[in-house]
């Protein structure tokens, strides 16, 4: 197949992600291509959450709305079979969107459930409020919530 007709083909395959080597150091941070920061950056949004799960050394990038994120931690002491009905039916009644969520992950002696919500979805709902209705679910053994910002 010739050079030309290669890059032809090329061109008419979709992407559908971005991708670059980079290299890993503690002596230099961690530079994104100018491609990827035009990517982030719908509709003029500067801030992002940055999120890692540690044992998949997978790196999520999430742009924000506001320069702050909460992070729900639900502890699960028993799992109830409809534990994300409830959790689901929470989030809307609350009027809730979620940035990002692990769903649920069994770790060697309990199960968790972590979401991160844009501080912006917490106009008019408190966190205490949120605290509470999770907490409420039968199962829960404890439930927090962090506030992260810039």
């Amino acid at each position: 197949m010739s050079e030309e007709t290669q890059e032809n083909e090329k061109r008419d395959i979709a992407e559908v992600t971005l991708a670059q080597m980079t290299t890993i150091s503690d002596q230099e941070p961690i530079k994104l291509p100018a491609s990827f920061i035009e990517a982030l950056q719908p509709e003029g949004k500067n801030h992002a959450i940055i999120i890692l799960a540690p044992n998949t050394k997978i790196i999520r990038i999430i742009p924000t709305n506001s320069n702050s994120v909460a992070k729900i931690n639900i502890n699960i002491g028993k799992l109830s079979p409809d534990f994300l009905r409830q959790m689901g039916s929470i989030f809307i009644r609350l009027g809730i969107k979620t940035l990002y969520s692990t769903g649920l992950c069994f770790t060697a002696d309990t199960c968790v459930y972590e979401g991160y919500l844009d501080s912006t979805e917490l106009e008019n709902v408190s966190t205490d409020k949120i605290h509470e209705e999770f907490k409420a679910i039968p199962g829960v053994s404890t439930v927090t919530i962090d506030m992260l910002s810039v």
